[in-house]
């Protein structure tokens, strides 16, 4: 059998699985092979007398033919094919069933660029949806050893995704070709299932695996069916069978937030297994809870915590209430001060707080969580602004109280009113110069075309030292980017952050402005 007929596309996500390595990290030391009448040069090339050649750290498997892969070229990747000594020919169907398992679960879910600073938690969480164009299904469609292979490999089938289109028999297969293993999985399921027997039986089938339950997501239609399913979680204060939970989102598939009523809130609270490190709430800002009078168990155990929209005085209630929180995501912040929600004049500290990413703040900054906050281990800070007067020292004045040593800041700001002196304030700062990656974007009318470039000459040369400095135009972004270091976190996620909803069309992981990030698919 000289080889299997298979589509291009993926073929190459295959080719992809054999050729990837791990991306070094900014901080690390990259490895520069120098020829013996070469010279080496900083930006990782080497200068060869009449011309300049980039030299790469080749892998040993990257000139081999995948579309006709044989087993002696992986063995003699740079040598006289075995096949040249011997009459055998091998196809990649002569891997052996643990390493072509290994392929199929490098291919769906690796992922080369963690979102994550904290290396104790893990990153984006990839599900499927069920497809017969889509992995795990489309390696059964292959060759019967693949859908052999495919259906005794029970990761392939533990993360999927259930909406409204589903079927019961779907579900059910995968669950039992997922056998035992640890379960992720996201249900968003819409009003015209509400209280149906369909969806009745979906969540028993659910229920009853619940031990296995790992990384979770829920929309419910309504606020009733989201407490039902936090009374079958937590059916009394302080017990729970999902004993492996590590991450949990609840909300209701239409943004009604009075499923979290006291008594609802009281039994999550109690929550017993510190497993469960990362949690997410889609809109919190009508209250402030009671930490006083709730269990501890959830909140002291909580390493990251995500709101897709809260305001200031709420999201620093959780911020002292949560005292080990390392990571905070928030996609809309309010500024503005809400008369269900006292004042706060005293400043939190978030002792443990190493990464906060603030998509957008609505507001002014002054009236943002920085003037009332302390983060003394902080790393890494991005945020989106809508508004920009003073708001450079806003910030110069949040770092220096924190005393934290910060090792990115990325800021967006869409309103011309952070303009050329904010930029200069930050830029004659010491605390910003500081700061070993920083990325700045400014909208196009913030200042004149020269600027940017004119600034970071000055600014690089104040630092006397080599830098990646970058001052340019995105045009898909309407803005100026400018700033150094290699380090970009300004990113914005979708709805289902922090999972990666793959299926057969491709989806963007995240977006910078106006432009998508790396684009995903199963």
């Amino acid at each position: 059998m000289r080889g299997l007929t298979i589509f291009r596309p993926f073929l190459n996500k295959i080719k992809g699985v054999f050729v990837r390595k791990k991306v070094a990290k900014a901080s690390d030391d990259i490895p520069i092979m120098i020829p013996a009448n070469g010279t080496a040069r900083g930006d990782g090339h080497t200068d060869t007398g009449t011309e300049n050649k980039a030299y790469e750290l080749a892998h040993p498997y990257a000139d081999i033919d995948f579309d006709n892969l044989h087993l002696d070229q992986l063995k003699n990747p740079t040598g006289t094919p075995e096949s040249s000594k011997s009459p055998a020919s091998y196809t990649i169907n002569n891997l052996p069933p643990e390493i072509l398992g290994e392929i199929f679960l490098s291919y769906m879910f690796w992922d080369y660029d963690p979102d994550l600073l904290d290396p104790e938690l893990e990153g984006m969480i990839s599900v499927f949806i069920p497809n017969p164009r889509a992995a795990p299904l489309l390696f059964c469609g292959v060759c019967k050893y693949w859908r052999d292979v495919a259906i005794s490999t029970p990761a392939l089938w533990s993360a999927f995704c259930v909406n409204d289109a589903f079927t019961l028999e779907t579900i059910g297969l995968w669950l039992q070709r997922s056998q035992d293993h640890p379960l992720s999985f996201v249900v968003s399921i819409g009003r015209d299932l509400s209280r149906t027997e369909q969806l009745a039986r979906l969540m028993e089938m659910l229920y009853n695996i619940m031990p296995r339950w790992k990384q979770v997501s829920i929309h419910l239609p309504s606020a009733a069916e989201m407490r039902d399913l936090l009374f079958h979680l937590i059916p009394e204060e302080g017990q729970s069978q999902a004993t492996q939970l590590a991450y949990l989102h609840l909300s209701t598939a239409h943004h009604q937030a009075d499923h979290l009523d006291s008594e609802s809130l009281s039994r999550l609270s109690s929550f017993p297994h510190a497993t469960l490190k990362r949690f997410r709430w889609d809109e919190y800002d009508s209250h402030i809870p009671d930490f006083r009078h709730l269990s501890k168990s959830l909140w002291r155990n909580l390493k990251q915590i995500y709101f897709s929209t809260i305001t200031t005085r709420v999201l620093l209630s959780f911020l002292k209430a949560c005292e080990n929180l390392r990571f905070v995501n928030v996609n809309i912040l309010h500024t503005k001060a809400n008369a269900n929600v006292p004042t706060l004049t005293t400043p939190v500290l978030a002792r443990n707080l190493q990464a906060l990413n603030i998509a957008t703040i609505e507001g002014n900054l002054r009236d943002s969580i920085f003037p009332l906050l302390e983060t003394p281990k902080l790393k890494r800070l991005s945020f989106g602004q809508t508004s920009g007067r003073g708001h450079s020292v806003v910030l110069r004045d949040f770092l220096e109280r924190s005393g934290c040593t910060l090792e990115a800041l990325c800021i967006i700001c869409a309103t011309a009113a952070f303009n050329e002196p904010e930029v200069e304030i930050m830029f004659n700062s010491p605390v910003f110069m500081a700061i070993p990656h920083l990325s700045l974007r400014l909208a196009e009318n913030a200042c004149h075309p020269t600027f940017p470039q004119a600034i970071i000459a000055e600014a690089v040369g104040l630092r006397m030292k080599t830098v990646t400095a970058r001052a340019c135009y995105e045009p898909k972004n309407y803005m100026y980017h400018l700033g150094w270091g290699t380090l970009d976190i300004a990113r914005s996620y979708y709805i289902d952050y922090p999972f990666l909803v793959k299926g057969v069309k491709p989806i963007a992981k995240w977006t910078v402005a106006l432009t998508d990030g790396p684009l995903v698919s199963a």
